[in-house]
């Protein structure tokens, strides 16, 4: 365990509710962790263009961030643990995943 170790995901997924539990579940445990948020897609400049049409529907603006928790490798194995007895299922998807198209994400599925 070194000054400076290499933290791993242990949850990075478009779910703030999952992240926010998944955050207080590993403080509970006294794990530490850093945590945060970020947006894949390209954010419009501004004027007429930055009014996505996806913010005026019914349930108002839609939530575009990827939410991530990361802990050191060595707690790795603690960290996932603490989720489970929590009661949460953690998600890592890739960059990929996250930024596929839904008519492609539901083609296998046969809906």
């Amino acid at each position: 365990m070194g000054l400076f170790e290499k933290k791993v995901a242990v949850f990075n997924k478009r779910d703030k509710e999952s992240w926010e539990k998944i955050k207080k579940a590993l403080t509970d445990e006294g794990i530490k962790f850093s945590s945060g948020h970020y947006e894949l897609e390209n954010i419009p400049v501004g004027g007429y263009s930055a009014m996505d049409p996806r913010n005026f529907g019914k349930g108002g603006h839609v939530d575009r961030e990827i939410y991530y928790v990361r802990v050191k490798e060595s707690l790795e194995r603690q960290a996932l643990d603490a989720i489970q007895n929590a009661g949460l299922v953690t998600s890592v998807d890739d960059v990929e995943t996250l930024t596929q198209d839904a008519s492609i994400k539901f083609k296998d599925k046969k809906y």
